[in-house]
């Protein structure tokens, strides 16, 4: 869980996107903080002392349990590649998975399974169930 040095980081870096964006809600720094630290928190804590925060970005990916444990769609590998474009998908969240894990070992296990791929992606881990409703893959994760 990142500690005080690491929050103070992420609101640096992203309070002027976060506080426009949170404009007429009831979303404020604060709260927007405490759920990206409960979300990827434990990823950008240690990113952030490495590279560049266009790359921390890139490497907020996360969420790679599947079936039984996985309820939401996608399951499986093969659930998603199914789907119009799920290829396309599989192959960028798969290596998402692997960029991301050459930093976070917790996440090597994951990444030597060629099966495996995240599900959630960005700093709030927009979650891959998504891709039913709008499959179009992301230029870049």
């Amino acid at each position: 869980m990142p500690n005080t040095d690491t929050i103070r980081w992420f609101k640096n870096q992203f309070h002027t996107q976060i506080e426009a964006a949170g404009r007429s809600t009831p979303f404020t720094l604060d709260m927007l903080t405490a759920i990206a630290c409960q979300e990827t928190g434990h990823i950008w804590d240690i990113l952030r002392k490495k590279l560049s925060t266009a790359e921390v970005l890139a490497l907020c990916v996360g969420d790679t349990l599947d079936s039984p444990k996985r309820n939401a769609f996608p399951k499986t590998k093969r659930d998603l590649i199914a789907k119009p474009k799920g290829k396309e998908m599989f192959d960028i969240a798969r290596q998402a998975l692997v960029d991301m894990a050459k930093f976070i070992p917790g996440f090597k296990g994951a990444a030597a399974n060629p099966d495996k791929f995240c599900h959630g992606f960005g700093v709030f881990q927009y979650d891959l169930q998504f891709f039913r409703v709008d499959p179009t893959p992301p230029a870049k994760c």
